[in-house]
């Protein structure tokens, strides 16, 4: 196995670990107003799909300057 593989390893499991503790130990619930609905959500829910979301968003936007990056080059 080489590092980088033991890093992301490392990495998938502490971000597991904080996902499991943000949605455990919050008990706090918001109330989101959308215009016309009206949703109550746990605060962990909340952070964890913002956190998803940005991951998301980061991946996306890596794959696509890469991409680029490698058509300029040929």
């Amino acid at each position: 196995m080489s590092i980088s593989l033991i890093l992301l390893l490392l990495l998938v499991i502490l971000i597991g670990i904080s996902s499991l503790i943000f949605l455990n130990l919050n008990e706090a619930i918001v109330s989101l107003d959308l215009l016309f609905f009206q949703f109550d959500v746990p605060l962990g829910v909340i952070i964890l799909t913002v956190f998803c979301f940005g991951i998301l968003v980061a991946i996306i936007l890596e794959v696509l300057y890469f991409s680029s990056r490698n058509k300029r080059s040929d």
